[in-house]
């Protein structure tokens, strides 16, 4: 395997774009196998490329692309960006792509909308629905929201609550909507249902927690 990897540093010591290629090329054949009708193994693995970088201060960027280079064509790709203008403000927007599995668009944000009060929410749309029940090729313009996200969070000047819902895709036709609400203490504990800091986290890049470097992670 090898991979190469390139770095552009400024001067403070920041990063401000990153570039990497890699791929694998195999010297003997296999033996051992997933499936019993494989189909004939390849001397090489896709192609791997990513890029990723910072455009201003505020805006930034990252993509990936998986390159069939047997059958020359494309397996997957990524592209995504993010816009983060002040403290507690992101958006985010990514395209998602896999040969012959999903074509998905993310949008996600947190942001401040009142005094102590700041929003956050996602939703992730398959503009290509293979699979979770539907079938391979849909209409045009057909697809389906595979999650959502909404919640609200309030900071005080020494606790923080937070609430929400989430709703994903679980199997054909059935989905689960988890509501969550959370009280923590600066500095203490955590009370309440689910967790709402770790959803929020996973599924927002660039969250910030409200009461960064007090307490407990």
């Amino acid at each position: 395997t090898a991979a190469l990897v390139s770095r552009f540093i400024q001067e403070d010591g920041s990063e401000r774009l990153r570039l990497a290629f890699g791929q694998r090329q195999y010297l003997k054949q296999p033996r051992v196998g997933l499936y019993q009708n494989e189909p004939p193994h390849q001397s090489r693995s896709d192609m791997l490329l990513a890029a990723s970088g910072t455009i201003s201060e505020s805006w930034s960027f990252d993509s990936g692309v998986q390159y069939d280079a047997s059958g020359s064509s494309l397996y997957s790709s990524n592209v995504g960006v993010q816009w983060r203008p002040g403290q507690m403000k992101v958006l985010n927007a990514e395209y998602r792509y896999q040969r012959d599995s999903f074509r998905n668009v993310d949008l996600s944000a947190q942001w401040p909308i009142g005094r102590r009060w700041y929003g956050v929410g996602r939703v992730s749309y398959a503009l290509r629905s293979y699979g979770v029940g539907q079938p391979a090729n849909l209409p045009a313009g057909g697809g389906k929201l595979i999650e959502s996200l909404i919640g609200l969070e309030y900071k005080a000047d020494c606790w923080v609550f937070r609430m929400g819902a989430q709703r994903f895709v679980t199997a054909a036709r059935e989905a689960s909507t988890p509501i969550f609400f959370q009280l923590e203490l600066n500095g203490l504990s955590r009370l309440g249902l689910g967790n709402p800091l770790e959803s929020f986290n996973k599924s927002i890049p660039g969250y910030t927690r409200l009461n960064t470097g007090i307490g407990r992670p």
